[in-house]
């Protein structure tokens, strides 16, 4: 027979955060917030396999298909109902750097910026820069890194997206809110 304590620790064994190793820290220093780029771990998902699991899911929450908002509308109600079926808080949405080596190549920070704030020179400013919309279990701040999902939960949203999460460097000047 089990006692208490016996259930007691399996369920704090369940409700465990992940085991995760934080990345090194970035080195490139974004010059609008005097930071280095924050890391975000989660899942690259095309914007349309979020409206795919939406009119999936939930279609009758979604708005008429030539709603000028429909697929913002999907995406969000996709981003929902994955929080809410799956028991746990998902971090938010991020915009990430997606190099194809892995490693971001120094010109992409300058690029960004200077097409984000609409200034540097008309090349620097042309430089193509791949980026992936990733749902985010946690990011490398303290705050966030603490409130990871369990093991449980990485491997069912792992095994909807249909692979495995990784470490993605931030693109947006807002990933300190």
């Amino acid at each position: 027979m089990i006692t208490t304590a016996q259930q007691t620790a399996r369920r704090l064994v369940r409700q465990r955060p992940f085991e995760l190793v934080r990345p090194p820290k970035q080195l490139y220093i974004n010059p609008y917030i005097g930071r280095p780029y924050v890391q975000f771990y989660g899942y690259a998902v095309p914007h349309d396999w979020l409206v795919r699991f939406a009119e999936k899911e939930c279609p009758e929450m979604l708005p008429e298909r030539d709603d000028r908002l429909y697929e913002h509308d999907a995406a969000v109600r996709a981003y929902e109902l994955i929080s809410a079926q799956y028991g746990f808080q998902l971090q938010e949405f991020r915009f990430c750097f997606n190099p194809k080596d892995g490693s971001v190549p120094p010109l992409w920070f300058e690029a960004f910026t200077a097409k984000y704030f609409r200034n540097g020179d008309d090349e620097i400013r042309a430089t193509r820069i791949d980026e992936a919309l990733v749902l985010v279990l946690c990011s490398e701040l303290d705050d966030s890194f603490k409130e990871r999902p369990t093991q449980g939960q990485v491997d069912v949203m792992t095994e909807l997206v249909g692979q495995p999460p990784q470490w993605w460097v931030g693109c947006g000047v807002s990933d300190y809110d």
